[in-house]
């Protein structure tokens, strides 16, 4: 009989874990009985998601408050692997201590949590540090990247897994064939980001780079695929030096892929990046990186002179003269073969197929 596997998470919004796991969910479908399990059904990823996978919501506010209600779920329909991320990683750890035995529980981190509580005051800090140590009640713990796996052993005494996030270079490629929502100008030098316009992105230091870039390549264009909070404060900031031609804000858009693919290299600026999908997009498009060389798997993807190059965090100058490495350089080596679906599938699989220990 074929295993059912419950994956969890808050909800279906538009952000990198939330994609990574429908991308999971519908692959492992094909062969297993996949249920997926979130707070409240809402969201971008919804409409991505195979319509043979059962949606469960909770109607809840707090994955805290669904711990009863996730395991009763799981020993009535006899789930053999359950595996949250985001908060639901913490909650189906906990899950774990008065769950079903024979059923797997596992928690994907997706972010670098010491990079996460730096911004927090000392009594929050404190609080949220012993929080992490609830993922020791789970099964198994798999982080995305080297680096995150080596951050969050400061906070937990649990062994590992590093399975770096999935990539369909042939679903983007398809995807990028599709009419763009707006044409890039071959006349200018088109750079495009694409993310949350949120303080870890770090959009102000890229603004402040064109800014700086506009006095070495005349004709220079920036454009923000990406909606957030920050939006109408970056929107000033950009119109305050002078960059009203030069920096377009598109919004969120379905598919960034032809956009992408048209642009002469994608800018991410991070100040702390789990694992970047949108690096492993760029280069399944043939579209060079310059990246900060933050914590996280930046520095495991992106290698400098080969498929792009690592600028130094917040430093605006040294940015510029990586865009301007990337404008001279013609020919790069854009293999990222270790992080397709079937490849990482495999790693998840082996997870999901090993005997629970308890």
């Amino acid at each position: 009989m074929n295993k059912k596997i419950l994956f969890l998470m808050p909800d279906f919004n538009g952000g990198g874990a939330e994609g990574v796991f429908v991308q999971l969910a519908n692959y492992f479908s094909l062969r297993y009985q996949v249920h997926f399990m979130v707070l409240n059904s809402f969201g971008p990823n919804l409409k991505k998601l195979n319509t043979n996978i059962k949606v469960i919501e909770l109607k809840k506010n707090s994955s805290i408050k669904s711990l009863f209600k996730i395991n009763r779920y799981i020993k009535k329909n006899e789930i053999d692997v359950a595996i949250g991320t985001l908060a639901m990683a913490y909650t189906i750890s906990i899950a774990n201590l008065f769950g079903r035995k024979k059923c797997k529980y596992i928690a994907r981190v997706g972010s670098i949590v010491s990079s996460n509580l730096s911004n927090t005051n000392l009594l929050k800090r404190s609080i949220l540090s012993l929080y992490q140590k609830t993922l020791n009640f789970s099964d198994t713990v798999i982080t995305q990247s080297i680096s995150m796996d080596e951050d969050l052993k400061n906070f937990i005494n649990k062994k590992t897994e590093v399975i770096y996030n999935p990539i369909s270079s042939v679903k983007i490629l398809s995807l990028s064939e599709a009419k763009p929502y707006i044409k890039l100008d071959s006349k200018f030098f088109n750079i495009v980001s694409v993310g949350r316009l949120a303080y870890e992105k770090d959009y102000r230091t890229a603004i402040l780079s064109i800014s700086k870039l506009k006095n070495k390549i005349r004709n220079v264009r920036y454009y923000i695929l990406g909606d957030g909070d920050l939006k109408k404060e970056l929107v000033a900031y950009s119109n305050s030096l002078g960059l009203n031609d030069n920096v377009i804000f598109l919004g969120h858009l379905k598919n960034p892929y032809p956009i992408m693919k048209n642009a002469n290299v994608l800018l991410l600026t991070s100040l702390y990046e789990g694992f970047s999908n949108v690096i492993l997009e760029s280069l399944a498009l043939n579209t060079p990186v310059v990246a900060t060389d933050s914590p996280g798997g930046n520095k495991e993807i992106i290698l400098n002179g080969e498929n792009g190059f690592l600028a130094k965090i917040k430093n605006s100058d040294d940015i510029v003269q990586k865009i301007l490495l990337v404008k001279e350089q013609k020919n790069y080596n854009m293999d990222i073969s270790k992080f397709e679906m079937n490849f990482i599938a495999d790693k998840y699989e082996k997870q999901f197929l090993d005997k629970v220990n308890k």
